[in-house]
């Protein structure tokens, strides 16, 4: 009796077993690249400003940075602009915040414009 009782407990069917159970990491890290690739994706509200106004601004914020208009004087200049759409005084200062960080340093008026607009249109529609 004692040898049916030891080969019961070594049983496969023994809920003592170490049985593998499958990793859900996997599973969880896909998961986590999907939704960062959506986010990434996603464009952000414009207001009444397209993407050629984002590029423009761009330009026009980093010729500021080179002719030394210091980051706190650039952040006034906005506040005397009109907005169309509150979320635009948003985006501006987003920009600022680029064209004067330490993206800004690699760029030059073109570039600032040409990078941000393209930023912006990534996706967007294209007409």
């Amino acid at each position: 009796m004692r040898r049916a009782l030891e080969s019961h407990t070594h049983d496969s069917f023994s809920p003592h077993v170490n049985r593998k159970i499958p990793s859900m990491k996997p599973l969880f890290s896909l998961v986590l690249m999907a939704c960062a690739a959506a986010a990434q994706a996603a464009p952000y509200p414009l207001g009444t400003m397209t993407c050629d106004d984002i590029g423009a601004f761009a330009s026009e914020a980093m010729g500021w940075r080179k002719a030394g208009v210091p980051r706190e004087q650039a952040m006034a200049r906005l506040d005397q602009r009109q907005y169309g759409d509150p979320v635009e005084k948003k985006n501006l200062i987003a920009v600022v915040d680029l064209v004067y960080g330490p993206y800004g340093r690699n760029w030059g008026v073109e570039s600032a414009g040409n990078v941000l607009k393209t930023d912006c249109m990534t996706g967007r529609e294209q007409k």
